[in-house]
């Protein structure tokens, strides 16, 4: 079932790079989760991830996404460290924006970036990834222009989440 998994979201990725379908992009994602759910380990995530990557890939409700993706990084941050101050950046979310939105989210992507470089947790190479294709969205959002290597760290970043927490004994 290991390669299975694997050797699909290779194909899947080959796909991404050459035809950058949304479908597929969702499809490599979707897979992620199935394989989580089959191993019984960190599927919630990518439950609210597949979610989030609707309404980001498919239509222009961008603040549900973003809250969704917000959630996410406080369900990455329950992994990392317990910190209570973690959950500051939440205060942005008084004034529900998509800017205030975006914000908060990048807070909080920073703060779990760092604290899992700190306690070198397994979470870490995720985290990068996803601040590779957060970088990506901020440069197409600002610059109004499509950005393909966006996926190129995003889909990386699910199996790599997908491969860790299948096999890590510590997380369900």
């Amino acid at each position: 079932m290991e390669l299975f998994f694997y050797l699909t979201e290779i194909m899947i990725y080959f796909c991404i790079v050459i035809f950058d379908s949304s479908w597929i992009k969702y499809l490599g994602v979707i897979i992620c989760f199935f394989y989580t759910f089959y191993m019984q380990k960190g599927y919630f995530v990518l439950f609210i991830i597949i979610i989030a990557d609707y309404f980001l890939l498919f239509t222009d409700l961008y603040s549900i996404g973003i809250l969704l993706f917000i959630i996410v990084q406080c369900m990455y941050h329950r992994m990392i460290d317990h910190n209570i101050f973690f959950y500051l950046p939440l205060c942005l979310m008084l004034y529900p924006s998509l800017y205030s939105l975006s914000i908060c989210y990048a807070l909080l992507s920073f703060f779990n970036l760092i604290n899992a470089y700190r306690r070198k947790h397994w979470l870490f190479i995720t985290l990068i990834l996803l601040a590779i294709c957060d970088i990506g969205i901020v440069i197409q959002f600002l610059f109004k222009m499509n950005i393909s290597f966006i996926w190129w760290f995003y889909l990386p970043s699910q199996v790599y989440y997908t491969k860790i927490v299948s096999f890590n004994k510590d997380e369900k």
